[in-house]
């Protein structure tokens, strides 16, 4: 009979240390994958290289191809509103397969369109911009989850990975195109074989144990009406336009002072480096400083560095430095505005909540490239507009700190 004790003890001490490692590799396979579909899905931060192709080919204008890119980041954040709710419903995976599906045909499409402008346009901009929320929202929320004493960090890790996109998408669309391939059959391969990894990584990712209805809580709109909410939507508009202004005309500033492709592609690799390790430490940081000081930082240094861009002689070392610096300082709006969403509203509201932040990236989205575009196409100089880009940024910084979550507005 002791024996038989002992045995039953043993084998409940072995069930749970399975379940106990079960449940350490679900929360670490969720954060893995959800930072490798958003190394995926944030490879349009990398569209200058296909800009410059697309204008090259089919002599596409400064302003016709920010128009992609805006309609992209247009779509992406209203898909997540959608994206929010059907996740409460049917949990992660089932949005990683639809982001696949979504992103691929936008890519497809755009691949077949013959160099049509409005079929790019739709593919690229509207096709895969939803694909990128549905994505975006999933591998954003889900992980912070699992660690919500360290949400800062975690979502610093796994939003890096949508700014070190653009480095592997440069890289690797270069090299198609260097080999011989044309712009529309290198949109054909990137989108399939990136469809292939976030469809792939749907069998990855995990809602935490327990993580049921009574966590789903159903969303009160009444927050829309708080300074809180209004302060944030406000300050990741500012801070997002200012970059994406920048961003998409990267190659056309290094271009314009005489920078040569190859370092021009560079500068757009460390960006995106940049963007990268600015997610994963202003992330860091904030959980030691809290999101409002980290964003009046953050926020300050992308001004400097946008202003200092557009107002100096460019030399191919300082073009790579301040690619890198606006970076940095760009990466810090996807952390910290997403932290201080879930600090101030709460996880279990995270998921529901932070879309209608979103929106502000997606107002930021078709203003500042086409805002960028315009004043280039009009100009044919970025003072102006990067001077226009570091108000925004500055205005955001302070914006970010007036109000706190209690007052009405």
């Amino acid at each position: 009979m002791g024996h038989k004790k002992r045995d039953a003890g043993l084998n409940n001490l072995d069930n749970f240390a399975i379940n106990m490692w079960s449940l350490q590799m679900k929360k670490y396979l969720t954060v893995i994958s959800s930072f490798i579909v958003m190394l995926c899905l944030g490879s349009m931060f990398a569209w200058s290289v296909i800009a410059r192709e697309l204008a090259n080919d089919f002599g596409f204008s400064l302003s016709k191809t920010q128009l992609v890119f805006g309609v992209f980041f247009t779509f992406f954040p209203i898909t997540m509103l959608l994206a929010g709710k059907l996740e409460r419903k049917t949990g992660p995976k089932l949005l990683f397969l639809i982001s696949a599906a979504l992103f691929t045909g936008g890519y497809l499409l755009s691949s077949l369109s013959g160099g049509s402008y409005p079929l790019i346009l739709t593919g690229m901009g509207v096709l895969s911009g939803a694909g990128t929320g549905f994505g975006y929202l999933a591998a954003l929320t889900v992980p912070a989850r699992w660690f919500p004493q360290r949400k800062g960090l975690i979502t610093g890790i796994v939003v890096a990975g949508f700014g070190l996109a653009a480095v592997f998408f440069s890289f690797f669309a270069e090299h198609l195109l260097n080999s011989g391939k044309s712009v529309l059959e290198t949109l054909k391969i990137i989108g399939l074989s990136y469809g292939a990894i976030v469809t792939v990584m749907a069998l990855f990712i995990y809602n935490p144990q327990g993580y049921g209805e009574e966590d789903r809580v159903k969303i009160d709109y009444s927050f829309l009406r708080t300074r809180a909410y209004v302060k944030l939507l406000i300050g990741f508009f500012m801070g997002t336009f200012a970059g994406l202004l920048v961003i998409g005309s990267l190659t056309a500033i290094g271009a314009q002072n005489n920078i040569e492709n190859h370092i021009l592609v560079l500068g757009v690799s460390g960006f995106a480096l940049a963007n990268f390790l600015g997610r994963i430490l202003w992330g860091f940081l904030s959980d030691y400083i809290g999101s409002n000081l980290s964003v009046l930082l953050a926020l300050t240094f992308q001004a400097i560095s946008i202003f200092l861009i557009g107002h100096i002689t460019l030399t191919p070392s300082l073009y790579l430095l301040f690619a890198a610096l606006i970076g940095f300082g760009f990466g810090s709006n996807f952390v910290l505005f997403a932290r201080e969403t879930a600090q101030l509203f709460g996880l279990k509201n995270f998921g529901s909540i932070y879309p209608y932040v979103f929106l502000g990236y997606s107002l930021a989205g078709i203003l500042g490239p086409v805002t960028g575009g315009l004043l280039y196409d009009l100009l044919n100089d970025f003072s102006l507009p990067t001077a226009i880009a570091a108000g925004m940024s500055l205005i955001g910084a302070l914006v970010a700190n007036l109000f706190k979550k209690s007052q009405p507005v």
